[in-house]
């Protein structure tokens, strides 16, 4: 056996190959981080990325950053595109649409997406691998087919998840699979509905998923470049994955690091769909047959708090001038925006938006795996689509000068 690492494209501290990180074009590159939060999180996103693709951005997207809800958006854009990024345009016209059937008509998880031939097909992992179970369903009622490793390497999409076993960020892209301590493995054959339900794999509701890893290519990596150092051989060919966001629920650490600019240089957006901390005694230990990923109360308060230091972080060094970019945060009317910044507009301008008890209705949409209303999905996408129009054309208006108005579904009924 060959003992010198393999032939594998020089990699920049964030991971990606220099050929992912080629700027555009035109214009600045585009650093997207999509967090957790169920179907909720998924429906905002395809809102924002509406609004990136109304000026024509996606095309100038170079890194793709997923934790949980985001994964299976991106994971369910993908598949309708034929296991690839869309251009803006089919986004608009094709994509979006998919995605609101999809989003507005499927359960993915819930008593009546697994039926009664569920029961007896699921038999035990319904008490044991529930995640796995959401893995199959992803298959099966999404759509999402395809391995991992077929990914396309533009935009570098990380899928991310939290290692039982190291206690670390564990990544899924097209050309690696690991973390710096258990190792990584440049041919990562895993299905992508694997992938993206291990990111949403929520601690105790849907329990970790476990995976099957070759036993051979496994190297040890440098922490800070990433790259491959020698040839190393881990514990186990089984780990358990837990939902990303019991690392970090943003999706940022892929795409920024705190304190640097991004080499290339690039415009990071993060766009964070998270709930609020549910009330004391709200959880009930059946929420899971609704599909609500009702997770335990520490690890909600230990999440929120890890998502308040970093998206903090980030807009340090968004307003301390060390990075270009933008935080989307859900629960933010255009109105809050407008006071943030001091900007004074007439009242009757706020009737083109969401009103401010829609956006906090969103922003209640509770954190599960079922099919929206077609108005609900309606309501969260436009938020997510209005918030980043409005933070993009007010702090960034040499970069985003133009103002978009979200454009309702010709008929909300599908």
């Amino acid at each position: 056996m060959d003992a010198k690492a393999p032939s594998t494209p020089t990699e920049d501290a964030l991971g990606a190959t220099s050929s992912d990180t080629a700027s555009p074009d035109q214009g600045l590159p585009i650093r997207l981080a999509l967090s957790g939060g169920g179907v909720r999180a998924a429906a905002f996103h395809a809102g924002v990325l509406r609004r990136l693709a109304a000026d024509d951005l996606l095309e100038r997207v170079t890194h793709v950053s997923t934790v949980s809800g985001g994964s299976l958006l991106v994971a369910a854009a993908m598949s309708a595109n034929g296991l690839s990024w869309p251009s803006s345009a089919t986004y608009r016209d094709s994509v979006f649409p998919a995605l609101r059937r999809l989003l507005t008509t499927v359960d993915l998880f819930s008593a009546p997406a697994i039926g009664w031939t569920g029961l007896m097909r699921f038999n035990r992992r319904l008490l044991t691998a529930r995640s796995s179970v959401v893995a199959d369903l992803l298959v099966e009622r999404w759509g999402v087919k395809g391995r991992v490793m077929d990914l396309p390497a533009t935009p570098c999409w990380s899928i991310n998840t939290t290692s039982l076993h190291s206690g670390k960020n564990w990544r899924f892209s097209s050309r690696e699979m690991g973390d710096w301590v258990f190792g990584r493995h440049y041919a990562p054959d895993v299905r992508l509905a694997d992938a993206a339900a291990a990111s949403a794999a929520v601690p105790y509701v849907l329990g970790a998923l476990w995976l099957d890893l070759p036993a051979e290519g496994w190297f040890q990596t440098d922490p800070a470049t990433r790259k491959p150092l020698k040839r190393t051989q881990p514990p186990t060919t089984r780990i358990g994955l837990w939902d990303g966001g019991a690392y970090e629920n943003l999706g940022l650490e892929a795409v920024y690091k705190p304190g640097q600019a991004p080499d290339p240089d690039a415009f990071v957006i993060c766009s964070d769909a998270s709930g609020p901390v549910p009330p004391f005694g709200a959880a009930s230990p059946f929420a899971i047959l609704k599909g609500r990923l009702a997770g335990p109360r520490l690890f909600d308060i230990a999440s929120d708090q890890i998502r308040a230091l970093r998206s903090r972080m980030f807009m340090r060094d968004v307003e301390g001038g060390t990075l270009r970019g933008a935080l989307f945060k859900m629960g933010v009317s255009v109105r809050d925006v407008d006071i943030r910044i001091g900007r004074v507009r007439p009242e009757r301008d706020y009737d083109g938006y969401l009103r401010d008890a829609d956006v906090r209705a969103a922003l209640g949409h509770p954190t599960d795996l079922r099919a929206m209303s077609p108005a609900v999905f309606e309501r969260v996408a436009r938020h997510g689509f209005e918030v980043a129009d409005t933070v993009l054309t007010n702090h960034s208006p040499d970069l985003f000068p133009e103002d978009h108005r979200w454009q309702p579904a010709a008929d909300t009924r599908l």
